[in-house]
């Protein structure tokens, strides 16, 4: 019986050890009151790891606080992936309504006689004698104009400073005299009615005597 006694007592003062030294690393570092017993860490892999996923859980505060920084992260990226996405413009859209020269820009110098080439995007061209078609038209050339375009509807009229290109031409040569001269592309529909600002190009060209 007294023999019985010791052992027991031996057992509670080693249990009574135990939790001291226990309490003791906790108050030294909180972190180790998450330490999960070595049975749960060491317990087997659940058949959810055969694809690629883990059922274990962070062992500590510290990989608690990673994994939460990790999933923000993570979340973070994923939003901002989806904004770029909606935020992109369709791959769609149509070209620009434009017109303009091929071969020269603004301040160039050219000979007396050159051979401009012009450009239009958004409407295509048309022969005056197809008539009146939506989105279709031709070019026109203003010589030392007052305005950078002719206002929308306007009619252009037929004379030496307003060279007409009624058969769809791309391209109309023009003999200038030496010195500065300002050329407007203007597009405008079978009835010559300016297509307005929107279709007009203005370029100043140095003319250079031969």
């Amino acid at each position: 019986t007294t023999t019985t006694t010791t052992t027991t007592a031996k057992l509670k003062m080693k249990s009574s050890v135990a939790m001291l030294i226990g309490l003791a690393a906790v108050a030294i570092d909180p972190a180790a009151a998450f330490i999960r017993p070595a049975s749960i860490r060491s317990r087997p892999a659940s058949p959810l790891s055969m694809s690629g996923h883990t059922d274990h859980e962070p062992t500590s505060a510290l990989e608690q606080r990673n994994s939460r920084r990790h999933f923000l992260g993570t979340s973070a990226a994923a939003a901002a992936m989806a904004a770029t996405l909606t935020a992109a413009p369709p791959a769609y859209a149509g070209a620009k309504n434009s017109v303009y020269f091929s071969n020269v820009k603004d301040g160039d110098t050219v000979p007396t006689k050159f051979t401009y080439k012009f450009e239009v995007t958004g409407y295509e061209l048309s022969p005056a004698a197809a008539g009146l078609k939506e989105g279709t038209g031709h070019h026109h050339l203003v010589i030392d104009g007052p305005k950078a375009f002719v206002p929308p509807g306007e009619a252009i009229p037929f004379d030496d400073t307003h060279k007409h290109f009624g058969k769809a031409q791309t391209e109309g040569e023009l003999e200038l005299a030496p010195g500065k001269h300002k050329l407007t592309l203007q597009f405008a529909n079978a009835n010559h009615q300016s297509y307005g600002k929107e279709f007009a190009k203005t370029v100043t060209v140095n003319v250079k005597a031969d």
